[in-house]
Parts: C-alpha cells; sequence; structure tokens
C-alpha cells in the first residue's frame, strides 16, 4: 500500500491505541466501510451522525473540523501550522478557507494538538487561551522493517529527499542543489509533488538530475533511507512556524545523518543528536560544501546510538501515550469522574 506521511501516521496511532484498549474508528468521507492495514474500520461521515457512542473525536488538518456535523462530545483539533492574514505565504490560494477552520476550532475543539512552541505561541496571540494547547509532535518506528537490498546504483553517494515538494521554493532549492551536486552525489526523492495546490497555483517540476521514485510502500521506503548516505530537509518557506519536517525524525531514526536548512524547528534533533548538518536560508553553496562534509564523515557506532535515541524517545507508542492520557482526561472532564 503507497503511503505519505499522514496515512503512515494514522495507522501508526489508531493501531496503537487499539493495542492499548480503546475502542477506535475512522470516519471519512468515504462510500462504504472498510479496514485499515492495522485493522481500524472506516466510516462513511453519515456513521458519525447516526451513532452516539463516541466519547471524544480527533480531527486531523485544518479542514476535517468541517466535517464534525452535529457531533456533542469533546473535540480533539490537531493542526500543522497557524495561519494568519498573512503568513505563511505559501497559503494564499486557501488563506480564507484554513482561518475560517480555525475559527471554527477556537470555538468548538477542547484541545487544539500542535507540533512545536512556535505554533502555540502563534494560535494563542490570535485567539488567547479559551482552548487548551497540548504539544505532540510527530514520531517515528520502534521497531524498524528488516534492511534488504541496497535499491541505488553500486556504490552510488545517494542522498534521499522524502517527502511532498509543498511549496515552489522546494523545488527550486533541490534543482539547485541537484546541479551543485552533479559529480559528487545523486539526490533521489521519494513522495508526491504539490507545488501545484501552494503559491500561484503552477505546476513546478523537478530537475532531471533528481531521481523520482514517486510514493511507495512504508518498508520500502525504510529500505531506501537505510542505504542513503544522507537525508535532505528543506524549509517550504522563510518562517519557523512553518517548517516542521517530520522527515528528520525518519532520518535519524533510520541513522541518517541529516543535511538540513536554517529555519527548520526540527533542527533541533540533528543538533541534540550531532548527526548532520545545518546550511544558510537559501544558500546553495553552503549545502554543497555541508553535503561534502556529511558524505565523507561515517561513524557505525554514532549511527547506532542515534538511532536508539530516536527509538526510545520519539517512537509512536511515546505520541499514543499522550494520546491515551489526553482522551481519558477529556472522557473523565465529560463524565465529571476523576481520571486516575
Amino acid at each position: 500500500m503507497l503511503a505519505g506521511i499522514d496515512i503512515i501516521r494514522l495507522n501508526a496511532l489508531t493501531a496503537g491505541l487499539m493495542k492499548r484498549g480503546l475502542e477506535v474508528d475512522i470516519i471519512a468521507p468515504v462510500k462504504k466501510v472498510s479496514l485499515t492495514a492495522a485493522g481500524v474500520p472506516v466510516y462513511p461521515l453519515s456513521y458519525l451522525q447516526e451513532e452516539a457512542h463516541y466519547d471524544v473525536l480527533k480531527t486531523c488538518y485544518h479542514f476535517s473540523i468541517e466535517l464534525i456535523g452535529a457531533f456533542k462530545g469533546p473535540v480533539v483539533s490537531r493542526i500543522v501550522r497557524v495561519v494568519d492574514e498573512k503568513l505563511p505565504e505559501r497559503d494564499m490560494a486557501w488563506r480564507e478557507r484554513l482561518i475560517k477552520c480555525q475559527e471554527m476550532i477556537r470555538a468548538r475543539s477542547s484541545v487544539v494538538v500542535l507540533n512545536n512552541l512556535d505554533n502555540a505561541g502563534r494560535w494563542r496571540k490570535l485567539y488567547g487561551k479559551p482552548a487548551s494547547i497540548s504539544l505532540i509532535p510527530t514520531g517515528c518506528p520502534f521497531i524498524l522493517p528488516r534492511k534488504g537490498k541496497n535499491p541505488y546504483d553500486h556504490d552510488e553517494r545517494a542522498i534521499l529527499f522524502l517527502g511532498s515538494l509543498a511549496s515552489p521554493r522546494m523545488v527550486a532549492m533541490i534543482n539547485d542543489l541537484a546541479a551543485g551536486l552533479k559529480n559528487i552525489a545523486r539526490l533521489h526523492h521519494i513522495g508526491q509533488s504539490k507545488s501545484h495546490l501552494y503559491g500561484d497555483g503552477r505546476s513546478w517540476e523537478l530537475s532531471p538530475l533528481v531521481v523520482r521514485h514517486g510514493e511507495m510502500c512504508e518498508n520500502s521506503v525504510w529500505n531506501y533511507i537505510r542505504h542513503a548516505r544522507a537525508g535532505l530537509a528543506i524549509a517550504p518557506g522563510p518562517d519557523s512556524f512553518d517548517n516542521d519536517l517530520s522527515k528528520i525524525y525518519n532520518y535519524l531514526r533510520g541513522g541518517l545523518q541529516v543535511l538540513s536548512e536554517e529555519r527548520i524547528v526540527n533542527n533541533d534533533l540533528i543538533r541534540a543528536t550531532r548527526w548532520g548538518e545545518v546550511f544558510r536560508y537559501g544558500n546553495v553553496g553552503d549545502a554543497v560544501a555541508k553535503a561534502v562534509m556529511i558524505l565523507e564523515r561515517r561513524f557505525q557506532d554514532r549511527e547506532r546510538s542515534v538511532m536508539s535515541y530516536m527509538a526510545r524517545g520519539h517512537a509512536w507508542e511515546n505520541r499514543v501515550n499522550q494520546y491515551l492520557t489526553l482522551f481519558k482526561r477529556l472522557q473523565a472532564e465529560a463524565q465529571n469522574i476523576c481520571p486516575c
């Protein structure tokens, strides 16, 4: 099954909550009932209105708040970035609807889940403190698939960019970096191109110097991560609150050093693990120089300790525990009982 980070996150969290004893369903704009790969039921939106047995409803991203209908119980709303009248610039085409959704979240949700302090500060500045804020970042697997055969060309120095191309700027930076590394390393992209959804709506194409793999199943993605020489992180835009990149968790969990641009909030993980390099914002020359530093650095013992650090501190199970505590508290508050 092809899977982007949104589906991977959904499967990991729902399966984890089920293992902890919760009854979990997914409500989505689908026509018929189905099961996810993790065995979680997926029901049409009508099921939410017909059934009144849900204790808590969690929404994903801005627009899903529009789907909750007449549900009366506690709502937990997770969003990635807080949008205002000017920023992020790349959300120009969607700004009015995104802000409308935030107003709905402010009015209806019991808790707003955000990835980082940057966005928590923006939320409080825009809306005050009527709703509680929980910081629950993204995660990574505790157990990885078995490492398979090297999918790259023999002795290729592969630098992997994992995930969606979510702004025209990202495409331009990757193209320039691929040209700068032409005789040094080869860039590979796994994921979708969504650049046409941002900015002025034009579709931006990757350079022929970048090897494009499209989407692939999660196990295959991990094999590409495990055999690459570095993972690449490019900032979608100039504002740190807009640059929370889940790919950095996966790179480090797979033992990859990370070549990351300034103004990305997850660079704190690179600094904490000392496993990668941060290059100056918009400076392709500095990116090439830092890439060379990474490619010449091979410390297997450090690689294993970084992988262990990520598994212990940032596995999906950690995030499941945070959500479990949150859901139990909301259920107890709704029923006016002690959550102990």
